[in-house]
């Protein structure tokens, strides 16, 4: 089996941002669910202890609610 070059070196050819996020998708969405709470922290506060607690609390609550439209059925 012969390999395949898809892009030279130090070339972007072939390169999809559509294709980075589907596959980061996973990542991109758990920095919003940290960066989410974290900008609402910092925008109500300075105090830092505050805005981890905001940040802590607010991706719980969004994990609770992905969890919630994921995987609840009814029975």
């Amino acid at each position: 089996m012969s390999d395949k070059i898809v892009s030279p070196q130090f070339s972007l050819k072939g390169w999809s941002l559509k294709e980075w996020f589907l596959g980061n998708g996973k990542t991109i969405k758990e920095l919003l669910k940290v960066g989410i709470p974290l900008a609402i922290g910092y925008a109500t506060t300075s105090n830092p202890e505050i805005v981890g607690l905001i940040t802590i609390a607010g991706k719980f609550l969004l994990d609770v609610t992905e969890y919630y439209l994921k995987e609840y059925k009814m029975e």
